[in-house]
């Protein structure tokens, strides 16, 4: 690794990683005068060993959000030398821990809503274009229906009508309609309010999306729509689908990720 002068660095001993991370997180080390030279890594990481040496506590304060479990088995030693004396420690080490819990509950969850959309779009008509476009009309119509031509938007709407109705499909398509229409009114109203707002930057948006885009563009338009429905619905922002259903169930983990956790637990329950 280059520190800031250029200079190649190199580390010894088992913190390593630790001292690099904390090192290129951009977090302040030591405070300087504004006239003061930046520090180099291989200082940097000097300052970071001293510390850690004569003030552990300190040093769980100062650097812990950078730190990753295996960094704190040293200071785990530390506290259970004397867990009056080090009692800083053990409190520190605490809220760390619960730091990087919620950090990897975070992973957990988004890696489980991937895998619970990926099934979705495999096993479900839940982002097809029909199902995404009631859910969110007024996007549908930005990137793909105002540019389709009277023809296209006809065999749309028979394709979305196939086969013989019963008169209960019929009362729910109409009532699906409404709902859909309802929606894109809603959303629409809540747009022209923001359009109030940013008059001027609007005028420069409506310049630029003047002219009628290529069969290359509306491909491109149609799978930002796919995307953004996607993004909406692995950040929790779907109001049709339950997460519950998802974010607390481990069916959605990777196999892999999974046996790893529980080989995890069984050693640390043996310890």
């Amino acid at each position: 690794m280059a520190d800031a002068l250029g200079t190649k660095v190199e580390c010894g001993g088992n913190d390593d990683d630790m001292f690099l991370r904390i090192v290129n997180s951009g977090v302040t080390i030591k405070s300087q005068q504004r006239d003061e030279p930046d520090l180099s890594s291989e200082q940097k990481i000097k300052i970071l060993e001293e510390i850690k040496k004569t003030n552990p506590a300190s040093f769980l304060m100062r650097f812990g959000q950078s730190l990753v479990t295996k960094d704190l088995e040293y200071f785990e030693s530390l506290y259970k030398q004397n867990t009056l004396t080090n009692y800083e420690i053990g409190f520190r080490l605490k809220e760390i821990k619960k730091h990087l819990d919620q950090q990897k509950h975070h992973v957990e969850v988004q890696n489980r809503r991937y895998e619970a959309m990926q099934r979705l779009i495999n096993d479900s008509t839940f982002f097809s274009e029909e199902e995404m476009r009631k859910r969110n009309p007024l996007l549908y119509e930005q990137y793909i229906g105002q540019y389709l031509t009277e023809e296209e938007k006809l065999e749309r709407d028979i394709a979305e009508r196939e086969g013989e109705p019963s008169l209960s499909q019929l009362m729910f398509s109409k009532y699906d309609a409404e709902k859909t229409q309802w929606i894109y009114n809603y959303q629409r109203e809540q747009e022209r309010e923001m359009e109030e707002e940013e008059e001027d930057s609007e005028e420069e948006m409506e310049e630029d999306s003047q002219g009628t885009p290529t069969e290359e563009e509306k491909e491109m338009l149609r799978n930002e729509f796919f995307y953004e429905m996607q993004e909406k619905f692995l950040l929790g922002k779907e109001e049709e689908f339950d997460y519950s259903t998802v974010d607390m169930n481990d069916e959605y983990d990777d196999l892999k990720l999974r046996e790893q956790d529980e080989e995890e637990r069984y050693f640390d329950d043996d310890d």
